[in-house]
Order: C-alpha cells, then sequence, then structure tokens
C-alpha cells in the first residue's frame, strides 16, 4: 500500500514537470513563430503587400525596426540568444512529443494537438524562411519595395473602389472645376471620399475624354490610381529615374507607384 501512494506521488510529480514544460514550450515558441512569419513576409515582399492592401505603412515601420536593430551590436546579440534558447526549447519539445507519445492521458489530449500542430508550424515556417531567400512563393511578390506594395494597393482599390461612380462623375467635370488641374475635396463624390486620397488631378486621354488621377504619399514616395473612360489606353511602366510602374486594373483604369 505504501509502495502504491509512493508511485502515485512520484507520478504525479512527473505529471506537474511535464505540465511546466508544456507552458515553457508554448510561450517559449509563440515569440519564434511570429518572429519567423514577420521575417518570411518581409523577404517576400509581403509587408510591402500589406502595406498597399490596408493603406498602412507597415514596410516603412518594418524597414525602421530592422534598421535599429541592425545597428544595435546589444540588439543583435540578444536576437542570436533568443532564437538559440528558442530553437532549444523547439527542439526539446518536439523530442518530448515523440518519447512521451503514450504518457497523455485523454484530458491532456488537447496539448498533444497543440504539439503536433506547432511542431509542424514550426518546421514549415523553417522550410519557407530558407526558400525565401531564393525564390518568392508567391508570383508577384519579391523583394520588399514599390512592386509588393502596388498589387497590394491595386487589390485595394478593386475592392474598395466604385470605378463606374468615379467615371460618371468624371464626365461632369470641366477646367473651372480645377485649380492647376487639382479639384478641390469640396467636389468630390461620396464613392471617392470613401477613398480618402490625397489629391485628385483632372485631364484628358488621348481620345479628349476625361480622367482623374488620384495621389497618395508624401515625401517619402507616391502612388495612386488613374482612371479614365474604357477606351482609355494604359501606358506601359515607365522605369527610367522618376517614372512609374503601372498594373493594370480594368480597361481604362489602372494603378501606379512613383520610382525614386
Amino acid at each position: 500500500m505504501q509502495n502504491q501512494e509512493i508511485q502515485q506521488s512520484e507520478e504525479r510529480k512527473v505529471s506537474s514537470n511535464w505540465n511546466a514544460l508544456d507552458v515553457i514550450f508554448f510561450v517559449i515558441i509563440a515569440p519564434f513563430t511570429i518572429l519567423t512569419i514577420f521575417v518570411i513576409l518581409f523577404l517576400m515582399g509581403g509587408i510591402s503587400y500589406l502595406s498597399g492592401r490596408f493603406d498602412i505603412p507597415l514596410d516603412f515601420l518594418a524597414v525602421c525596426a530592422l534598421a535599429i536593430w541592425m545597428t544595435s551590436p546589444l540588439m543583435v546579440v540578444i536576437t542570436i540568444f533568443l532564437l538559440v534558447v528558442i530553437g532549444f526549447f523547439a527542439i526539446i519539445g518536439t523530442v518530448r512529443l515523440i518519447s512521451n507519445w503514450n504518457r497523455y492521458a485523454n484530458k491532456k489530449r488537447l496539448i498533444r494537438i497543440y504539439q503536433i500542430v506547432i511542431s509542424i508550424l514550426v518546421t514549415i515556417l523553417l522550410a519557407l524562411f530558407v526558400l525565401s531567400l531564393f525564390t518568392p512563393i508567391i508570383p508577384y511578390l519579391g523583394m520588399p519595395g514599390y512592386k509588393p506594395f502596388t498589387y497590394g494597393f491595386r487589390d485595394r482599390i478593386r475592392s474598395k473602389a466604385d470605378i463606374e461612380d468615379i467615371q460618371n462623375w468624371s464626365k461632369t467635370l470641366s477646367k473651372k472645376d480645377c485649380i492647376d488641374n487639382r479639384i478641390l475635396s469640396d467636389k468630390w463624390p461620396e464613392s471617392l471620399r470613401e477613398l480618402n486620397p490625397k489629391y485628385v488631378f483632372f485631364s484628358t486621354d488621348e481620345n479628349g475624354n476625361p480622367k482623374v488621377r488620384l495621389t497618395w504619399g508624401s515625401g517619402f514616395g507616391h502612388w495612386g490610381v488613374e482612371i479614365g473612360m474604357e477606351d482609355m489606353k494604359i501606358p506601359p511602366s515607365d522605369f527610367s529615374q522618376y517614372g512609374e510602374y503601372r498594373l493594370p486594373l480594368e480597361p481604362g483604369v489602372y494603378v501606379w507607384h512613383e520610382l525614386q
């Protein structure tokens, strides 16, 4: 009887230790997973794409954070240390998963599932991280910059802009509605206000039809969308200095990003 009690006490102690390691595993592996996802997205241009898609300067913030990190020897040392610690616990957690598979009772099934998912996820993320150094995973993404940003911005305009309404409104415009070809915001229709561009310019295309050019950005760069009639010719990208990278959205409509 006494031996049985001692055995049960030891089992409870071991169980308690394993629970503590479970907590450590999840707490340590979470920032590793987040960091890996961030690095992969950054290298693949995903951060730039999301910046354009949601009109938030995530790429600028990422570059600033990376610059601060890389110029601080202390941050580099801390990062290496954390990666070593995180990698160590990732290995320990995976070994635990394999070596103690049969020890899990039904009440610990959720922990086992979490460990399977996280171990597989970490492996996939590491593989994607290595792969992203050599080739873009998503066809129109690549290194961070204006190209993935413009793709993201095009998806934003495609989902938010009422192109037909803006085209119909542009037909009512004339030079008297403009100051130096710029249309004042009090003349914007609601469909344009929802997009909240910084400037809107009015001009005509090669057929003499009206078109409007919506512009966002600041001294760090400008981007936008040009909306004309369906027969408006969309010019190819101009990769010269101060040129524009252009992506067609639909007939007579394209998004652009200036090159600096």
